[in-house]
């Protein structure tokens, strides 16, 4: 739901289309990315502290991400081959080619985000995939959690949470209310990695008191809806950052932890992050051929259709074939039940990410 959140919100940020205003003005696709790293906090630490070494952790995490990470990036480029004004030739033997997939191997996609002579007309970006800066954060974050965790058993959970966010907030007001201002770096950084990790922290701190969490869910999540609202009515930039991170966190980890009536999705397999990773450059795309602005709504419905199926093209053929058989989203797809861990699917508790 996330995921396809995200797509939404971008139809209108790619095509500046008026058609799609609606859905950015009803759609926080930013918020979604957020609650993105909140259950990735949740899950990646459950994961951490149930591995039984930290290569056997990071092992998980490469198979988990790597492969559909490098196959969206090598099929960008052939796509590019296909929709570049060059001749194949200089496409394939230009600087910028070999460039962009270094820098987004690497990693580090903000330093080559575009192909030569692909996207140059489309009316917002001509990036390929601008979605990729929050995977070049949650790696970095994969490889913080060692730090996280040890800091928290030294100077306690909620200890290390509070200093997290305190210093966070400090980044914000600095950034925002002095003259490095919301066009600078550092803004840029703040937004690409200070805030996401206050939700990661905050995902990970909703797992340690996971067992509290329950217990309270039902009186909790009144309360974080109604502050949730209030910070939009405010106005997010006028909230402290804790007013931000907690309803929001909360909201999802109860939701997507305790109401199964939300589906059984698992039997179609983990399509969340294909869907995600994709989208961009299928939008992308269907701009630059004109369907997205000619006819929006059908190019809207192609849109999802197409994303929907990358994203099960992308499980089945990609992802799965690297994860581990004994990987918990292997074992959920097969079974057609619930992501849970075995012993606590007759308690309603929260999830178990498996390999």
């Amino acid at each position: 739901m996330l995921a396809i959140g995200v797509v939404l919100g971008h139809l209108y940020d790619l095509t500046l289309h008026n058609a799609f205003l609606g859905l950015r003005m009803s759609i926080d696709s930013e918020s979604c990315v957020y609650c993105f790293f909140t259950i990735s906090g949740f899950l990646v630490t459950l994961s951490y502290v149930r591995s039984s070494s930290l290569r056997s952790f990071y092992k998980k995490r490469v198979r988990r991400i790597l492969p559909a990470y490098i196959s969206v990036i090598l099929l960008s480029v052939l796509l590019g081959a296909l929709l570049t004004r060059y001749q194949i030739l200089a496409y394939v033997t230009s600087v910028e080619t070999w460039k962009y997939l270094f820098w987004n191997l690497a990693f580090l996609n903000m330093y080559q985000p575009s192909l030569p002579g692909v996207f140059e007309n489309n009316p917002a970006t001509f990036a390929i995939n601008g979605s990729l800066w929050s995977i070049r954060s949650e790696v970095l974050f994969y490889l913080l959690i060692p730090i996280w965790i040890f800091c928290c058993k030294r100077c306690g959970n909620l200890l290390s949470w509070v200093s997290v966010l305190i210093a966070v907030q400090c980044a914000d007001l600095l950034i925002l209310h002095t003259a490095w201002g919301a066009s600078s770096e550092l803004y840029l950084i703040h937004i690409g990695y200070f805030i996401p990790f206050a939700f990661f922290t905050t995902g990970s701190l909703l797992y340690m008191y996971r067992e509290q969490l329950e217990t309270y869910a039902t009186r909790i999540l009144p309360v974080c809806l109604l502050m949730f609202l209030a910070a939009y009515l405010v106005g997010k930039e006028n909230m402290p950052l804790i007013l931000r991170v907690v309803p929001l966190a909360m909201m999802v980890i109860i939701i997507g932890g305790y109401f199964c009536y939300l589906g059984n999705w698992g039997r179609l397999g983990d399509l969340s992050y294909g869907i995600y990773i994709y989208h961009f450059p299928i939008l992308q795309t269907l701009i630059a051929m004109g369907i997205l602005t000619a006819m929006p709504l059908v190019g809207a419905c192609i849109a999802i259709t197409l994303t929907i199926a990358a994203g099960l093209a992308s499980w089945h053929l990609i992802e799965k074939p690297f994860l581990s058989k004994k990987s918990h989203y292997i074992q959920a797809e097969a079974a057609a039940l619930p992501m849970l861990p075995a012993e606590l699917q007759t308690t309603h508790s929260l999830g178990e990410p498996g390999q």
